[in-house]
């Protein structure tokens, strides 16, 4: 398979793949302090402790803050924990020998699952009116004959 002029550049320019992994943990965190903050809003609610605002320019309440500082921790508890750790730096590794392809392979592979998926859906079409044909129409009829 030829590798793309991105992917030889990528290759070429020795990203560190701590990088990669300390890109993923900022997304991650981001993520779950976003979905922390709403599930604690909505606990804070059903209990009926009030949620005053922390930080009023930024509409932060306690339970954002709440759930910042928990994704602030697991994130920080995963970057030092050694197991995970080491996982996180292979998986970058291996994401870095990874060879995307072109725009032109990705093209045709997504015309090649189109034109299969409609070849799918009319033969699956035809067998499916053919047995509803059968079964409401020509059954009963021959089960009245017999």
């Amino acid at each position: 398979m030829a590798t793309s002029e991105a992917s030889q550049q990528a290759n070429r320019s020795a990203m560190d793949p701590q990088r990669l992994v300390v890109i993923f943990y900022m997304v991650s965190g981001i993520v779950l302090a976003l979905f922390l903050a709403n599930i604690l809003g909505s606990i804070w609610a059903k209990v009926g402790w009030p949620d005053p605002d922390v930080i009023e320019g930024l509409d932060w309440k306690v339970t954002t803050l709440v759930g910042v500082v928990l994704s602030l921790g697991a994130g920080i508890g995963c970057y030092f924990h050694p197991r995970v750790k080491t996982l996180s730096m292979e998986c970058a590794t291996e994401l870095m020998r990874v060879t995307w392809p072109t725009w032109e392979e990705t093209r045709s592979s997504t015309v090649a699952v189109v034109v299969a998926s409609l070849v799918s859906a009319v033969i699956l079409f035809a067998i499916d009116t053919a047995a509803a044909k059968l079964m409401i129409d020509w059954l009963p009829v021959l089960w009245g004959k017999l």
